[in-house]
């Protein structure tokens, strides 16, 4: 396959115009809200293109590509969705996440989670868990949400199924790595999926309920509550019911039985000015 036309228009498409195209469909397929897409130049195609324009580029996951490809999709189909894209009108786009039949790693930072069913509590709420299988040979499930520290919902993950907002500023798919941004040099989240037994969040700048946990490029994890704040530079915990713990009275690491390993930390009791 030529990567130019006979324009000598290339295949890639510039960064700022694919942002505006995954700003337009939602982030996701427009037929079906699938967020592993493909960008799909529709009228004129890109044999006849003579630029990336982004009004008549869409996104299509794998499966609606290849019904458009074979001819079972029409391109008139295709030019009416992009005026409704499916993740605008159910307000997300999603994918899935293999995870396997024995407890999988979950890492936030350099914070290491092995068979721990509540990763992170902030204020009694669960905001990342995992629990056991419904059934003998069915996968564990996670589930999770994180919102910004405006509080708005970024990523929601409901039994292994990742649901991201089409309100988001962007949401990108790069390999294995799912990138959420607020503005252009904003990273909200990275995060990693090794399949089946790993879940890596490299990235987190999150807010709920008050309370901050920031981590950056896999690096020390730190929580900031109204009245303190701790940082991690290194930590794991392993058959744990609780891994963090916090509120805005207290932070308690590895609760119930299990280990809990805590390389460094620094914690620091004065006021959170933000």
């Amino acid at each position: 396959m030529s990567h130019v036309n006979k324009y000598g228009l290339s295949r890639e498409i510039p960064e700022p115009t694919k942002l505006k195209i995954r700003q337009h469909c939602g982030f996701g397929c427009i037929f079906c809200g699938n967020a592993l897409y493909q960008y799909e130049h529709v009228d004129p195609p890109f044999s006849e293109a003579k630029e990336h324009d982004p009004d008549h580029i869409v996104l299509l996951c794998g499966g609606c590509h290849d019904r458009v490809t074979r001819g079972l999709l029409s391109k008139e189909s295709v030019k009416r969705m992009s005026l409704n894209p499916k993740c605008n009108e159910q307000g997300f786009s999603f994918g899935p996440f293999e995870i396997g039949t024995t407890p999988p790693e979950v890492i936030i930072g350099n914070f290491k989670c092995k068979n721990v069913a509540t990763l992170i509590s902030i204020d009694g709420d669960a905001v990342l868990s995992v629990k056991p299988p419904t059934e003998p040979g069915h996968p564990f499930l996670i589930n999770a949400f994180l919102c910004d520290k405006d509080g708005r919902e970024i990523l929601r993950i409901v039994d292994n199924e990742w649901r991201t907002p089409s309100s988001n500023w962007d949401t990108k798919i790069n390999g294995s790595r799912l990138t959420i941004r607020g503005a252009l040099r904003e990273v909200l989240l990275v995060l990693k999926s090794e399949p089946p037994h790993r879940l890596i969040f490299e990235t987190v700048n999150m807010k709920h309920k008050g309370i901050e946990i920031v981590c950056k490029n896999n690096r020390a994890i730190q929580v900031t509550t109204s009245t303190s704040r701790f940082v991690s530079k290194g930590m794991s915990a392993k058959d744990c019911k609780i891994g963090i713990y916090v509120t805005h009275k207290e932070m308690l690491l590895g609760i119930g039985c299990g280990s809990l390993f805590i390389d460094h930390l620094e914690l620091s009791h004065s006021p959170n000015k933000s």
